[in-house]
Parts: structure tokens; sequence; C-alpha cells
């Protein structure tokens, strides 16, 4: 689900890693650029450091106090037009998460380690910044995400979305837990394992592939569900269509059970409550992808996908 588009960009979002000065630097540099262009640049909270460098070494001439602001991260989304993430994929997700209904367009310019999410390389991020407030079509990728609700006692005590995964996972004690699995209301079966992951396809390349599970190309309108450490040869990974809802009862809890969303937000959890998990309808994610390469690319590139070991 890949199209071209224009973006018209007044207000141009920055979420930078923490404690990466290479990614602080870039930044700036871009912001400057920007700011030329009379873009007001809104950096996040946690970076006010580097939002207050920057108003220093722009000139009085540029507006430079004005064209500079500061709020929190989970308001940027709703307050500008594209949103620029200087750092890895973890870094991408915690911003990506609170894009709201609008669907924000977030370019990630990696400068992490593998970085699926954040396919731009930083030497690549200038030249595709200026192509966007150029007035160039740029190509987006929307991605589906899921919706997920924690009941306890019919009570729901926990929402969120996730774009790559929900896991439910043991906690410190070697010992296996028990999740009953219903999909549309009926049931499936009863899986004992460290845990349980249900990703999209963008999260198929995450977590859920470490674990046995298989690639999705994002378009793909489906959901995965794979096993960690199954205590069966016959459990594999499943793939159902993304319209479908998936109900997980923590039947049998010997320690603690965490249920993390994203590897950013967890919440623990109890033996009977029951987890929800459908596709949103309300909320997609557009990810601004690189000109030089396809998702096929990144996998050759990202995890040396189909090559072969050489003497």
């Amino acid at each position: 689900m890949n199209h071209k588009k224009v973006l018209t960009v007044k207000r141009l979002g920055f979420v930078i890693k923490r404690r990466n000065a290479d990614a602080s630097r870039l930044a700036v540099e871009i912001a400057k650029y920007a700011a030329r262009k009379g873009v007001v640049c809104v950096f996040a909270g946690e970076s006010e450091q580097t939002a207050l460098e920057l108003r220093r070494a722009l000139s009085v001439r540029t507006g430079g106090s004005k064209l500079v602001k500061i709020i929190a991260k989970e308001k940027l989304s709703s307050f500008c037009d594209l949103i620029a993430v200087f750092g890895g994929d973890g870094t991408y997700l915690s911003i990506a998460r609170h894009s709201g209904a609008r669907a924000v367009p977030i370019v990630g310019i990696n400068m992490g380690h593998l970085g699926f999410l954040t396919e731009i390389k930083h030497d690549e991020a200038m030249d595709i910044i200026e192509q966007i407030l150029g007035g160039h079509p740029v190509l987006l990728s929307k991605r589906r995400l899921l919706d997920v609700t924690l009941s306890r006692k019919s009570r729901v005590i926990y929402r969120g979305t996730v774009i790559n995964d929900a896991v439910i996972s043991k906690g410190a004690i070697a010992r296996i837990i028990s999740t009953q699995i219903s999909i549309n209301g009926r049931p499936i079966n009863t899986i004992r394992a460290d845990g349980l992951i249900v990703c999209t396809p963008t999260g198929s390349t995450a977590y859920s592939l470490a674990a046995g599970g298989p690639i999705l190309e994002p378009s793909v309108p489906a959901i995965v569900i794979s096993a960690i450490c199954p205590h069966s040869l016959t459990q594999r990974p499943l793939v159902i269509p993304e319209d479908s809802e998936v109900q997980i009862c923590l039947s049998q809890r010997p320690g603690a059970v965490l249920l993390t969303l994203d590897g950013q937000d967890a919440v623990s959890m109890n033996e009977g409550d029951i987890v929800t998990i459908r596709g949103s309808k309300r909320r997609t994610l557009g990810l601004v992808c690189s000109p030089e390469r396809d998702y096929f690319s990144l996998l050759r590139e990202k995890l040396k996908f189909g090559s072969r070991d050489r003497d």
C-alpha cells in the first residue's frame, strides 16, 4: 500500500535518540535548513537542550526564537505536518505510537543499528528533507496497527495500540505459562510456552521473527500469532486475516506475567485476564520510504535475506 504524495510542511517535528551526539548534530543541521525555508521546527520535550542550541545557532534575521518550539512528545503529532525521527526503531516506536488519528507521516533516519522503520540512512537524510520541503512527491507506506485491550473480571483496565507487536511473556521465574486462544469467538487451542506474540506485518521482522515467525510484506492484510519457545513440537506460527479478533486468556500463571506493547509499555497480568487484539479501524501509520530501496532490498540489506555463507 505504497503511494506517492506531495507533503505540505509548515511545522516539522524532531524526535532525537537520547545521548546520541551524532543524531543531535544531524537534527540541528536539518533544522537550520528547514528554518531558512520558514518552517517551524518543533522539538519533543526530551530534546530541549538540542532545541536551545538551535535557537542560539540561528541568526536573529531568521526569527530563530519563533521558528523553534518545544512541546511534549505526546502532543507532537497533533501539532506537526511531518515528524523526523533521528535514532533507531525504538526511538521511532516511541513517537509513532502517539501519532493519533491524524496519521502524521514520519520519516525515520537511522542512527541506530538494524533500522527497519528508520530506513533512511543518515547520509540520505538531507536529500529527502530537501525533496519534501521542495514540494516533490515522496513515497509513503501505509502501515496497519493493532488495538489491544486488557480486561480483568469483565472490566477493561488497559488499552493501547501497537505498530509491531503485543507480547505476553513470563517474568524471571523459568516456568512456562498457559494461554487459551480464541479467534472470532471460536476456541483454537491452549498454548503452553514462555509467551505469545501477536504482531502486524510491520512487526513480523521484529520479535516474532526471532521466535520463528514468518516474514510478511507490509501490505499483506494479516495478523501473525507466534509462540515463544512452545512446549510442543506441533505448535507453529499462525497467520490469520487482519479483520480477525484474537482473544487470549491467561489460564495459568506460575509467576509474574507481563503484557508488553511495542517494547515500550508494560502492564502486569493476573490469571483469568483476557487480552483482545484486533486491527485498528481508526489509526494507521504513514511511513516515509527511502527512494533508493524497496522492502525486499531492506531484507537483503538488514537481514542478509537469501544470502549464502561462503568459504
